[in-house]
């Protein structure tokens, strides 16, 4: 199992949005990082057939997905970012209407609906109305829809966002419970969303894949780049104008920062070990402080 882009573009008039990006998915989690317009969403439509590329391929087991067609949507499964309910439908009711959607046998869906609706804990809700869900409970019916085919690819468009601590570890904990035997490719911009549970890292900036691999990996870009600094309060707001500050804690009357930089911020400053919050920091330094 092998989904491949090949220099894939997308151009909107004089905007590139995806820049000649290429990158192989093989069985696993994959999280995609980036700022919001980095271009993950058209990456992402693009990989379900929904946008056609400027230029490039998106192709599965040697297979263009173009051409593919019903063969490639029948092995998807896509969560939007901006994912569309029926206020009105229950929970059971949505999962049967979308299988129908999706061509499945009514038996099956009906079976598979219940399947779904436990996985995501959501069984002892599945008569009540979707408007009275929270967006934790509205973002796990997603995933039972988007899982209705048993798909081999799933695509998950900033699955967390809105979302309170509790629930995004809920979530993430049922990503990887379902991964086995798919390819998941998640987007985000929460960096802990992906953290614990990707296999593979793809960070991306202005179209383009900026860094990527396992995340024990990448984070080796930035070591000797990372620094603890203890500093009095009233000393505190200079260096957060000036250095790239990542955290910020206070500590028996002292402040504790957390700055990313080439060089030492003050001879004090001690090296610290780098994660991957620290190197999404760095990737998008210029974009503002305290990203």
């Amino acid at each position: 199992m092998e989904l491949r882009l090949d220099r894939l573009t997308k151009e909107y008039g004089s905007k590139i949005a995806v820049d000649e990006l290429s990158a192989v998915m093989n069985q696993g989690v994959y999280g995609l990082l980036g700022a919001n317009g980095a271009g993950k969403t058209t990456l992402m439509r693009m990989i379900c057939d929904i946008l056609r590329p400027t230029t490039g391929e998106v192709i599965y087991d040697n297979c263009n997905i173009s051409e593919m067609r019903e063969e490639y949507r029948n092995i998807l499964g896509y969560l939007p970012q901006d994912f569309g309910y029926y206020p009105n439908f229950t929970a059971e009711k949505f999962l049967l209407y979308m299988s129908s959607l999706k061509g499945l046998e009514r038996q099956f869906a009906r079976q598979r609906s219940e399947e779904l609706l436990e996985l995501v804990g959501l069984s002892q809700v599945k008569g009540k109305k979707i408007g009275t869900f929270s967006g934790g409970m509205k973002q796990r019916l997603g995933i039972a829809q988007a899982l209705l085919n048993n798909p081999k690819i799933l695509i998950l468009d900033e699955p967390t966002a809105g979302l309170d601590p509790k629930e995004r570890v809920r979530f993430r904990n049922l990503i990887s419970a379902i991964s086995q035997n798919k390819i998941v490719l998640l987007s985000t911009h929460i960096v802990s969303d992906v953290e614990y549970i990707a296999g593979h890292i793809f960070v991306m900036r202005d179209g383009k894949i900026m860094s990527q691999g396992r995340p024990e990996e990448i984070v080796k870009e930035v070591e000797g780049c990372v620094w603890e600094l203890r500093v009095p309060a009233k000393e505190a707001d200079h260096y957060i104008a000036s250095y790239n500050v990542g955290n910020l804690r206070n500590e028996d009357g002292m402040c504790v920062l957390r700055i990313i930089s080439g060089e030492a911020p003050d001879k004090s400053a001690l090296q610290v070990k780098p994660n991957l919050e620290d190197l999404y920091l760095h990737c998008f330094a210029d974009q503002g402080r305290g990203m």
